[in-house]
């Protein structure tokens, strides 16, 4: 047993008296223990709680921050894959200028991101590194662009009879016409057997002013004699132009014919008009294009798509592809009607 006196401060008060059994007294020790332990803690811990509220606090703004930033990340991403496509339509368009007037040019470097993947680039790198290393490959590749315009306009002012010469724009009016047939081989609407298709045909209104892609001359015009060559007499009414010593253009199942051998044409002047003679299913423009690749050799039809430099083909890097393999071993020579010279 325990006694515990309380004395009050006024000594006129009585003394107060408290008796505590043992299992109390052990019951209130250690109570006051445990109190004591977990003030001890809370004087511990309450500067890291306090600290932790801060840190807590701090981690929210930067993870509002790093969504910002993250926004901006992706808005600059956008901006590099419009920058992509504009650099790759550049490039597409430099190999189209220079394969059409003969001056290969070295576009080392220029190869831009392996099977068209322009943002899907497995690195284990931050999505930073990756969009700044893609920063500066499109610089490197704009750069290298701008020295390929430069030579390409340098050749261009070093030979500016061939810049007229070459049979640069589409013989139909843009928004006139549709592609019914490509270049290459296909099925003959008539044999419904192979065959290659030396040109393009374009549908168009019987009547469309058919115009001469580039300056040249008249080496035919009129209808090849079945007897002399069937194959160029189901072309109906034809004209083909020599432009200088490399090209020849030809155009097929005209309704008018407006020019006579020998004229010399600018381009973009009226030659015919569009018909549906020789072996035509409805009225449209057989285009051809031929290029000799040396003197005295025989020209061969390539896509007109390369040449025509007004009007936005599909897939143009298909297109300058593909210009670079020969063409199909069945196409038709000219016929001796035609005197290039």
């Amino acid at each position: 047993m325990y006694e515990v006196q309380f004395h009050p401060a006024d000594i006129r008060k009585q003394v107060r008296y408290f008796f505590l059994s043992r299992r109390t007294a052990r019951w209130i020790a250690a109570a006051g223990a445990v109190v004591g332990v977990v003030l001890l803690a809370g004087l511990v811990l309450a500067p890291l709680g306090v600290q932790s509220l801060f840190l807590s606090s701090e981690l929210h703004i930067l993870r509002h921050r790093n969504a910002l930033l993250r926004e901006v990340l992706a808005e600059r991403e956008r901006e590099l894959e419009a920058v992509q496509k504009r650099v790759e339509s550049a490039r597409a368009r430099q190999q189209q200028m220079s394969l059409i007037l003969g001056a290969l040019q070295d576009s080392g470097g220029l190869g831009g991101f392996p099977d068209g993947q322009t943002t899907s680039i497995k690195v284990t790198v931050p999505e930073a590194v990756v969009a700044l290393r893609r920063a500066l490959r499109l610089d490197s590749e704009s750069k290298a662009l701008l020295a390929l315009a430069d030579e390409l306009a340098r050749f261009v002012r070093e030979h500016e009879e061939l810049t007229r010469i070459v049979p640069s724009i589409c013989p139909l009016p843009i928004g006139s016409f549709v592609l019914t047939s490509p270049f290459g081989d296909r099925i003959s609407p008539f044999t419904n057997t192979r065959d290659f298709h030396a040109g393009i045909d374009l549908a168009a209104r019987e009547g469309t002013e058919v115009l001469a892609p580039g300056d040249g001359r008249v080496v035919f015009a009129g209808r090849f004699p079945r007897r002399r060559n069937i194959r160029w007499w189901r072309y109906g009414n034809v004209v083909v132009l020599a432009h200088g010593d490399r090209y020849l253009t030809v155009f097929a199942h005209l309704k008018d014919i407006l020019v006579r051998r020998g004229r010399r044409v600018r381009r973009g002047e009226v030659i015919g008009t569009v018909g549906n003679t020789g072996w035509s299913t409805s009225p449209h423009l057989h285009y051809e294009v031929r290029v000799r690749e040396r003197p005295g050799a025989e020209p061969e039809p390539v896509d007109p798509r390369i040449y025509i430099l007004n009007y936005q083909w599909k897939a143009p890097e298909v297109l300058l592809a593909a210009s670079r393999r020969a063409p199909g071993p069945a196409f038709d020579p000219l016929p001796s009607l035609v005197r290039v010279r």
